[in-house]
């Protein structure tokens, strides 16, 4: 082999390594455009984070807030129930004080009933007395001569 073949050869193995290094720079140009891709990426999504993050006060403020409504909103719920407890007492007690009245008026009208029929009984009695009275002196009145009884002069009443 001569010079000529020699340096074809190694002119040979310069363009294959040239083209293997050209192939080599596109495959790094490809993996550095891809980085860059990746990194714009990362970027959008630390910016993303960073907005998401300048949020975090202001929700805390509002779960702060939610939380103070809640602890008042859970006292007066705390409160409203006490009241109905005790208002639930004041029932049962008017209840049975209720009871207990009706009872004693339930009483009160039997005694009244009873002091009314006695009343009625001694007012029948007064008057059948003086009805019976009444009648007797009318009929000894009847009996002397010359007057006119009373059941003479009202037949229609006596008949």
């Amino acid at each position: 082999m001569g010079a000529d073949d020699k340096i074809v050869k190694i002119l040979e193995e310069l363009q294959s390594g040239q083209k293997a290094l050209e192939a080599g720079q596109r495959t790094l140009q490809a993996d550095v455009k891809m980085q860059g891709e990746r990194l714009e990426a990362l970027q959008d999504d630390m910016t993303a984070v960073k907005a998401e993050t300048g949020k975090i006060p202001a929700i805390e403020q509002r779960l702060d807030h939610h939380g103070k409504l809640l602890t008042g909103l859970t006292a007066t719920m705390a409160t409203v129930l006490e009241e109905q407890q005790a208002q639930r007492s004041d029932i049962r007690s008017l209840h049975t004080e209720v009871h207990e009245s009706r009872e004693e008026v339930k009483g009160e009208i039997r005694e009244a009933r009873a002091e009314a029929k006695r009343d009625t009984i001694d007012l029948k009695a007064t008057v059948v007395k003086r009805f019976q009275s009444d009648e007797r002196r009318i009929t000894s009145n009847s009996r002397r001569p010359g007057k006119t009884s009373f059941h003479q002069a009202c037949p229609l009443v006596f008949s």
